[in-house]
């Protein structure tokens, strides 16, 4: 149930600078297209054996994203920087939802997420230029604290150009002082939350052309 995804997604487009390793002689500069990107977040329900999912889903919205590299040095260059709206959380139920805003995101204090990467470690380019697996070390802040944080991501080109990453995290948010939400009956959600996403980025020129 919430905005920890931050991290998935900058993790991809940081790896997406390994991807163009062999596609481009230049810098890169790439945006994320947050109407063409998706991310999901489930948490367990407390009240899940009366329900037919054992899960709470939402989703968040992204902000604005951008990673700038030298394609010959990513390890060296690669630089990411992500920020989400942590007041964007849906779950489907605007109560549950209320309850997770305001008693622990608390977002009338903390409205985004960031995320800023620092290295990138075990690449394996699968098709070069246009298939690859990393995984991409950041900091993350939270609720206004910082971690350091590991993604593992899979990237792919596609032949218009558009680059989309895939790939899943589960995290215990309150080490980030995330306090767990009592939702109906004051019954306690779920510590951790998995992350899963979809996230497409393009060059400005082309992100801006629909």
């Amino acid at each position: 149930m919430r905005t920890w995804l931050g991290i998935g997604i900058a993790a991809i487009i940081a790896t997406m600078i390994f991807v163009l390793g062999n596609a481009q002689a230049d810098g890169i500069h790439l945006q994320i297209d947050p109407q063409k990107s998706q991310i999901k977040t489930s948490v367990a329900d407390p009240l899940g054996r009366f329900r037919d999912s054992s899960q709470i889903e939402g989703r968040l919205r992204i902000i604005s994203g951008e990673v700038d590299g030298d394609p010959q040095h990513p390890g060296q260059s690669g630089h990411v920087k992500l920020v989400i709206d942590a007041t964007s959380y849906d779950s489907g139920y605007s109560h549950r939802d209320n309850a997770v805003l305001s008693s622990a995101l608390d977002t009338a204090e903390y409205q985004t997420i960031s995320f800023e990467s620092t290295r990138i470690d075990n690449v394996q380019i699968e098709v070069p230029g246009k298939m690859g697996h990393a995984e991409i070390v950041g900091n993350l802040t939270l609720h206004g604290t910082t971690r350091e944080v590991r993604i593992p991501v899979s990237v792919s080109l596609d032949s218009d150009g558009t680059l989309t990453g895939d790939g899943e995290i589960t995290l215990r948010y309150t080490e980030f002082g995330v306090r767990v939400p009592r939702l109906l009956f004051a019954l306690p959600a779920g510590k951790e939350v998995t992350v899963s996403f979809h996230v497409a980025a393009e060059r400005p020129n082309l992100a801006h052309a629909d």
